[in-house]
């Protein structure tokens, strides 16, 4: 295959790897990311477990664009559950990560 049939299909896939599908839903824009010594006031009311995919075709995605994903979606299941701060709970792992669900005053 010539480099320039190459460059052809390869762009438009690093393009794609690139964008975020993940959109936040209404009022999850509210829900606060923090870390575990900042919710020690705060009720535990769940844990979600979110996952996204780490490549495109044969293209890895950015970790940096991966994590987004993986917070966009826990806020949005922590505003559909009455949470308004989520903790990461671990590392993300194959596209997935799970978030601890509280709600703060």
């Amino acid at each position: 295959m010539s480099s320039s049939r190459v460059l052809a299909l390869a762009i438009p896939l690093l393009v794609i790897a690139g964008c975020t599908w993940v959109k936040p839903e209404p009022g999850a824009e509210q829900v606060a990311i923090r870390g575990a010594e900042q919710v020690a006031s705060c009720e535990r009311i769940g844990r979600t477990t979110v996952s996204v995919r780490e490549r495109v075709a044969a293209v890895q995605r950015r970790p940096g664009r991966v994590e987004e994903e993986l917070a966009t979606l826990a806020r949005n299941s922590a505003h559909e559950i009455g949470g308004n701060v989520i903790v990461a709970d671990g590392p993300v792992s194959n596209g997935q990560r799970r978030y601890l669900v509280y709600r703060c005053e």
